[in-house]
């Protein structure tokens, strides 16, 4: 070996020992740097000919262990997930209030109720009267706040949404856009570890969005990909776009979360959101949320029916002048179509004495007036004939789609079911059915039985457009399904219309109409698809409610909570409220009497009276009281908070063991460090002596000639 190549390879291990030096002494300084990870250095040794002739520096890269980094990502994109949902659900959770709050909702409800059972006993006080319409405004208004709330969650979540989406896209391009300048250092050999160390930040926030896989180029770049194998950044990257739509409300139907490729191609992206803080704003906007609306609504519109029923069923004292229905959205025809029973149409002077009574019924079509038979009635001609039966007393008459009935000469009006065999229509009495005394009202249809049968005229305009929007269980859009109203007239032909597996919803779940003229779809697959209405431009009978208002479809019936109120003309006048009944079986004396407190105890009576409730949230349907219904509501939503808030700190947990574990692999160790530096050191000082015994005998060479 000449002296020269001992000089080479001093000169070798010192500028090895060097380049370490540097990179310990990197490494040290940064000891403190949050997100920082530890550079190492790499050697090999160098041969020429068989020989040794030293050491060469490798490469320079970063302490990294693939699969520690792909489970902290994904554990913290779990926990940004439960973060996410739990931090928006908590604010709905709390609008219930505590069960120990008087001012909570459930507990508004209960004192309603306990205001009725006192006014049994005390009908005719002014104060009590008030003291009932407070409590029950205030019930009707918490919940249609809570509502309200509701859908301003979710449009926070919505907006949260769009800002996520263009957040990935900022990150997704910073991480593409240093591929380039670490592959340039790789390829020539240089460091490119400070352009990998701020890829790699970029890459633990984007995990935070959404869940991701990272694969490491050969050339130290790296591709992103979502678990589904969309590229996020790397060779054939996807931008992503969305344009949220906001105010929310309970019918919105959100657009599409869109990829559009390298090539102009676009597709829905939210098949490839698997976990981050996107899918929790999604679950949170789609899912949850929207169970907690729906139960709500189904809470609240059964009380308000279970109310309306007992009011209708009573009557204020004295007796109002008129009373007038709600819109049917129905021909008088068809609101009379279906009727069983018996009930009386009564005119009451200012006394409570009975001037006229008209009994129809409606099992037989006959009419009676004050217990003579007075012959048959049609629905055709059911306003002529029940007038002509009335004398002149009264009128009924049917504009708008609203019945009315009215009395003259400063008399009242009311309505009285006849006991042993009451009228009956989708199990309402005919007051209550047309919803002439309705204590609790609403601008939209809040009961979706219709009373329609298959053989019904449907309503709608032939060629009229309703665009329904079909999603999966986890809120991803399927299809927009547009449905022509169909030229035939019937229930029949428009339920067929519905599931045309072609042209109409057949390929995703079934329409089917009750007894009771309840329109409903149910989605097939296991979890089924949900139903939302996109566009609808439907009104029956030419200006009644569309199809979806009227059979509660996508939206409305989630929405119903925010429409109820309390009869204005009751409101503003006490004594309207109906806490009395007529007892058309007193022969002798007033048949309404103010005193009489049986009303209010037919309506105190509704929280422990059996409900059918529809399937609504977390709720599977079925019979239960409001009381208990109430109490599964609260429950629900505050096991979804807890289960969520447990989610989340577990998550979080988890996240936290998974990022400790890769701090300590890629982080930087004093101890470790020191001892690098003390062994590369030493290796400096060695290879200095090793050229200064090279020079020593070069000089001795020299020194000979």
């Amino acid at each position: 070996m000449s002296i020269q190549s001992i000089f080479n390879i001093g000169t070798s291990g010192l500028m090895n020992a060097q380049n370490q030096l540097r990179i310990v002494s990197d490494n040290i300084s940064n000891v403190n740097t949050p997100g920082y990870i530890r550079k190492v250095g790499s050697q090999q040794a160098q041969v020429f000919s068989g020989q040794g002739a030293g050491v060469n520096s490798g490469q320079v890269t970063l302490a990294t262990n693939k699969y520690l980094q792909s489970a902290a990502l994904k554990a913290t994109a779990a926990s940004s997930q439960a973060q996410a949902f739990y931090q928006l659900f908590d604010q709905i959770q709390s609008q219930f209030g505590d069960l120990t709050d008087d001012a909570s909702l459930f507990n508004l409800g209960s004192t309603v109720l306990g205001s009725l059972t006192r006014a049994t006993e005390n009908a005719s006080s002014p104060a009590m009267r008030q003291e009932i319409l407070s409590g029950l405004q205030s019930f009707v208004s918490e919940g249609a706040r809570i509502s309200e709330h509701i859908q301003s969650v979710r449009d926070t979540a919505e907006g949260e949404i769009a800002s996520v989406v263009d957040k990935i896209n900022s990150l997704a391009k910073n991480i593409g856009d240093l591929n380039a300048p670490i592959a340039r250092a790789f390829a020539g050999g240089t460091d490119g570890t400070g352009a990998q160390n701020s890829q790699a930040n970029f890459i633990d926030e984007l995990s935070k969005l959404i869940d991701i896989n990272v694969v490491n180029n050969s050339d130290g770049s790296v591709t992103v990909r979502t678990p589904s194998g969309a590229v996020l950044a790397g060779p054939g990257a996807v931008t992503l776009s969305y344009n949220p739509t906001r105010p929310v409300a309970s019918d919105t139907v959100f657009k599409a979360i869109v990829a559009t490729g390298p090539n102009g191609e676009a597709r829905d992206f939210s098949e490839h959101v698997g976990s981050g803080q996107l899918k929790g704003l999604l679950e949170l906007r789609d899912r949850d949320s929207v169970a907690v609306s729906d139960q709500l609504s189904e809470y609240m519109s059964a009380f308000a029916e279970e109310l309306n029923a007992a009011h209708n069923a009573s009557s204020a004292v004295p007796p109002p002048e008129s009373l007038t229905g709600k819109a049917m959205n129905l021909t008088l025809e068809e609101a009379l179509a279906g009727f069983s029973g018996t009930t009386n149409l009564a005119i009451i002077d200012q006394s409570g004495n009975l001037v006229r009574q008209v009994e129809i019924n409606f099992t037989s079509g006959q009419l009676e007036v004050d217990g003579v038979a007075a012959g048959p009635f049609t629905p055709a001609s059911f306003v002529a004939d029940i007038n002509a039966a009335l004398g002149g007393a009264g009128t009924i008459g049917f504009a708008d789609g609203k019945l009315s009935f009215s009395a003259s000469g400063g008399n009242g009006v009311a309505v009285a079911e006849d006991p042993a065999s009451p009228s009956t229509k989708t199990g309402k009495g005919f007051s209550h059915y047309f919803g002439l005394n309705d204590l609790i009202r609403a601008d939209v249809p809040v009961n979706y039985a219709t009373g329609l049968t298959p053989g019904s005229d449907h309503g709608f305009t032939a060629g009229d457009t309703v665009r329904f929007s079909v999603k999966n269980a986890q809120g991803n859009g399927v299809a927009l399904v547009d449905i022509a109203i169909p030229a035939g007239g019937s229930m029949t032909d428009l339920v067929n219309s519905l599931n045309n597996s072609t042209s109409g919803l057949g390929r995703y779940g079934t329409f089917s109409l009750n007894t009771d003229g309840v329109l409903s779809f149910k989605g097939f697959g296991s979890p089924a698809y949900q139903l939302g209405v996109a566009e609808d431009n439907t009104s029956r009978l030419g200006n009644g409610a569309s199809l979806s208002e009227f059979f509660g479809l996508g939206g409305n019936a989630s929405a119903r909570a925010q429409h109820l109120q309390i009869d204005p003309h009751i409101l503003d006048n006490s004594n309207h409220l109906a806490l009395a009944q007529v007892k058309l079986s007193v022969t002798t004396g007033p048949v309404l009497v103010g005193s009489d407190g049986s009303g209010a105890g037919l309506m105190a009576a509704i929280g422990s009276k059996n409900v059918n409730f529809s399937k609504a949230g977390y709720h599977g349907g079925g019979l239960s009281t409001l009381s208990q219904y109430a109490s599964n509501l609260a429950g629900q939503v505050g096991t979804v908070a807890a289960n969520a808030e447990n989610r989340m700190t577990g998550a979080q947990t988890v996240a936290n063991e998974a990022r400790n574990r890769l701090s300590a692999y890629q982080g930087v160790n004093l101890d470790e460090e020191v001892i690098k530096l003390t062994t590369f050191q030493q290796a400096y000082g060695a290879s200095s002596r090793l050229i200064q015994a090279a020079k020593d005998m070069y000089d001795v060479l020299l020194g000979l000639v």
